[in-house]
């Protein structure tokens, strides 16, 4: 029968292996860490944290659709792209707070993601929209504009947790320093 010390510990390992996630949501905090590692963005691998629906009427005399699938409804064609929850994808795109995450082989074929105005550096990046109307975001994908639907307007991009335990962090805090009467002032000379 194993010991207490050892029982102990080995819940505490099943336990912290149960909590740790394979991904983890990309923030600008993580970002920064990237950065000073000179971890290039576009060699990470992206995921998005749920299914990201985009719509848009075709127009009647369009001559095709290109990708997604195209419906008819209420006598409108409609143009439905649909990006699976997990999809990978490559950033194509980096600025000071966003990231372009294409999800298919054409680089120019990407979706936004960033630092929302009223982010903390620990939220994650949401899916950005270049208008908002109602609660459907606009996009530009494929040169058109799509609308986002509602369930995908929450959508966040994730990075393999496993990039952030390779990094070479390091860290440490200062002590602070107190006044010692017996020391004397540096000089200063010119």
């Amino acid at each position: 029968m194993p010991n207490k010390k050892t029982l102990s510990t080995l819940v505490i390992s099943l336990l912290f292996a149960a909590c740790s996630t394979p991904k983890t949501y990309f923030t600008a905090a993580i970002r920064a860490q990237l950065a000073a590692n000179q971890q290039p963005l576009n060699k990470i691998q992206f995921y998005n944290d749920r299914e990201i629906v985009l719509r848009r009427d075709v127009k009647t005399g369009e001559a095709k659709v290109t990708d997604g699938k195209v419906v008819l409804e209420n006598g409108h064609n409609v143009n439905i792209i649909t990006l699976k929850k997990n999809t990978p994808g490559v950033c194509v795109l980096e600025r000071n707070n966003i990231v372009g995450i294409a999800f298919e082989q054409n680089n120019n074929n990407f979706i936004t993601f960033g630092k929302t105005k009223q982010a903390r550096p620990n939220d994650p990046y949401r899916i950005l929209a270049n208008e908002w109307i109602n609660e459907y975001g606009v996009i530009n994908y494929d040169g058109k504009p799509y609308h986002i639907e509602p369930a995908g307007t929450e959508a966040s991009i994730m990075i393999k947790s496993k990039i952030l335990r390779k990094l070479n962090i390091s860290q440490r805090e200062m002590k602070g320093r107190k006044v010692d009467s017996n020391v004397t002032p540096p000089s200063t000379t010119n």
